[in-house]
């Protein structure tokens, strides 16, 4: 008789787990004996032994049955997390698509997946705080993700932002290229109608990004798809490379720019290492071994402060690959958190005490 609490309680457990799989989808469910697999609907040529592209499957009942994922976050950080469990690799694409099949021939056995980038496997991830509202029945798309075996790995400098920093004072008869880029604050496009030479207080600073990867860094768009620009007279291969955003102590945003009229090249390589990217080529990049150095000379290579209250302290927070565009081994040194004590004046205004810092995981 003594044994029937102990058998009741077994029996709980185990029908309560088995409760959690028959709710359906929801963003709750405690996925711990989750199975990953890649699939696709193309044909393939030849016996592949190893998939490496693919729909992202997961199974619930050890194998009896697949289904697809929805994800309102999916990018490189839940990409890295699955091609690391199968031992893939890292993720050179992540997305939501049609391409290896849809959610009508293969529904989505889970939604609201959202990952560091990371963990072991995806049974490690958290989850969205609510139901995803892209996951309903009018959306066909399903996760897809590519592997490759190296990858790249930007890693920002500190040192560089430090040294580098200063005030300036520039009118904006001096920044028709950079407004073309929306590199400063929105206030300064309603002011030039009426006073053209007005002055913007920019706070400039250079950053180093370092390919320490074991692959080059490329454009994630085709050379055709890249955009000429006239002021700056050379292409664009991607619209937002860096962000530079000033925060109150209490982390509120006051200022923001981000790094768009720019070109991937080898600026300074390791002794041994020959550089192969320039501004000029068809096939920008970083090389291994390699760093691209952005100048404080250069245009949007800064923050615009004029409409920011002096004599206080705040936060620069500068991030590489912010929206996880580029496929990247760790995301964990693609960011820098400084402190700024701004007065407005270029000889008392200073950013020091730079440390590397995670691009921000939302959850």
């Amino acid at each position: 008789m003594e044994s029937q609490p102990m058998f009741i309680l077994l029996f709980l457990l185990l029908g309560c787990g088995q409760c959690l799989c028959s709710r359906g989808l929801n963003v709750e469910n405690n996925y711990r004996n989750m199975k990953v697999r890649l699939a696709t609907d193309r044909p393939t040529r030849g016996a592949v032994q190893v998939l490496r592209e693919g729909r992202v499957e997961v199974s619930f009942d050890f194998g009896a049955t697949w289904g697809s994922i929805c994800s309102t976050t999916w990018s490189m950080r839940e990409g890295n997390v699955v091609c690391r469990q199968l031992g893939l690799g890292y993720a050179s694409k992540a997305a939501m698509s049609t391409e290896h099949g849809d959610s009508k021939k293969h529904p989505w056995e889970m939604v609201g997946t959202l990952c560091r980038g990371n963990e072991r496997r995806l049974a490690d991830c958290t989850r969205e705080s609510h139901y995803p509202n892209v996951c309903n029945a009018r959306n066909p798309n399903i996760t897809v993700v590519s592997c490759v075996s190296h990858s790249a790995d930007l890693e920002i400098g500190l040192r560089d932002i430090e040294r580098s920093a200063r005030l300036e004072a520039v009118p904006m008869s001096r920044l028709t290229c950079a407004m073309e880029e929306q590199c400063v604050s929105a206030d300064a496009y309603v002011i030039r109608r009426t006073n053209p030479n007005a002055e913007r207080k920019l706070l400039r600073f250079s950053v180093k990004a370092s390919n320490v990867g074991t692959a080059d860094v490329s454009p994630y768009a085709n050379y055709k798809d890249w955009v000429w620009h006239q002021c700056h007279r050379h292409y664009h291969s991607m619209n937002v490379f860096a962000t530079f955003d000033v925060y109150d102590l209490k982390y509120k945003k006051v200022a923001q720019g981000h790094k768009a009229s720019f070109c991937l090249m080898d600026s300074e390589c390791r002794p041994g290492i020959r550089s192969k990217y320039t501004c000029g080529n068809t096939t920008q990049g970083i090389s291994m071994g390699c760093a691209d150095v952005y100048t404080d000379v250069l245009d949007c290579q800064w923050v615009d402060v004029t409409t920011v209250p002096v004599n206080r302290r705040y936060i620069l927070r500068v991030a590489l690959n912010p929206e996880y565009k580029l496929g990247e081994i760790s995301f964990e040194n693609n960011g820098a958190e400084c402190m700024l004590d701004y007065t407005g004046v270029h000889k008392t205004t200073r950013i020091y005490n730079c440390r590397r810092s995670p691009l921000w995981f939302k959850i």
